[in-house]
C-alpha cells in the first residue's frame, strides 16, 4: 500500500510540475508577442516623427517671419530617395519597411540625407516657404525651373552649411507626383563662376503637371528634394 501511495505522489508531483511549466512558458510567450507587437508599432512610428518633427521646425520658422533661421539635430532613418521628397507642403519620408508623411503650414524644399543617423539640420525660412539644410559638403542648394513645352530650365547655387557658394558635379532626376521615374541629366557648377550651374532637362510629352526634382551633388551624402507644378 505504501509503495502504491508513493506512486501516486510521484504521479500527482510529475502533474504539478507539468501544469507550473505550462502556465510559465504560456506567461512567456505572452509577454514576447506584447512587447513584440508593442516593439513594432514603436519602430513603425518612428519615421512618421521624424517628418513631423520636420514640419514642427518649419511651422516655427514660419512663425517668425521671413528670414528666421532654426538649427536643430535631427534622426532619421535609411531612406529610400524615389519616395521620400519635399512636394510642396508635404514631407514624405519612406523606408523599406516605413512610412511617414506630415504637413507643414509652409511649402518646403531641401536636403535629405542618403544614409541614416544622426545630422545637425537648419530650417530657413523664405516668403510662403522653408528650405531645410543638412551638414553635408553641400549643406543645401537654392533653384528655381522654368518650363516651354516639354523642356525644364533650371538655375542651381550650391552653398555649404556656412552659406559659401560651392562647385560640385550633380545628377538632377526627375519624377512624376506618382513618383514614377521620369528623366536624368548629369550637370556641374561652372569653373568661371563657382556654385551655379544652369542646364535643360527634355521631359516626355505626355509628363503629369507636377513634376517632383531630386538632384544629388557628388561625393555629398545627401541629396535636394523639391517639387514644381505646371500652370
Amino acid at each position: 500500500m505504501s509503495d502504491i501511495k508513493k506512486g501516486q505522489y510521484s504521479t500527482e508531483y510529475v502533474i504539478i510540475i507539468g501544469i507550473g511549466i505550462s502556465i510559465i512558458a504560456a506567461f512567456v510567450i505572452y509577454v514576447m508577442l506584447f512587447y513584440g507587437s508593442f516593439a513594432l508599432s514603436s519602430s513603425a512610428s518612428q519615421i512618421t516623427t521624424t517628418a513631423n518633427n520636420l514640419a514642427n521646425e518649419v511651422n516655427y520658422v514660419a512663425s517668425q517671419g521671413p528670414g528666421s533661421m532654426q538649427t536643430f539635430p535631427i534622426t532619421i532613418s535609411l531612406l529610400q530617395p524615389q519616395y521620400s521628397f519635399f512636394c510642396g507642403d508635404i514631407i514624405k519620408l519612406q523606408t523599406t519597411t516605413e512610412l511617414g508623411v506630415s504637413k507643414p503650414a509652409e511649402n518646403v524644399s531641401g536636403m535629405l540625407p542618403l544614409s541614416g543617423g544622426t545630422f545637425d539640420a537648419f530650417v530657413r525660412g523664405e516668403n510662403g516657404s522653408a528650405i531645410i539644410g543638412l551638414d553635408f559638403s553641400v549643406a543645401y542648394i537654392q533653384q528655381s525651373y522654368s518650363l516651354s513645352s516639354s523642356t525644364l530650365f533650371y538655375n542651381l547655387r550650391f552653398y555649404n552649411y556656412s552659406g559659401g557658394l560651392k562647385s560640385s558635379s550633380f545628377n538632377l532626376t526627375v519624377f512624376s507626383a506618382g513618383e514614377k521615374y521620369i528623366t536624368s541629366v548629369m550637370g556641374s557648377t561652372s569653373p568661371t563662376d563657382i556654385g551655379y550651374a544652369s542646364g535643360t532637362v527634355t521631359l516626355q510629352s505626355s509628363a503629369p503637371n507636377r513634376y517632383i526634382i531630386e538632384i544629388y551633388p557628388n561625393n555629398s551624402g545627401d541629396y535636394s528634394s523639391t517639387c514644381i507644378t505646371v500652370p
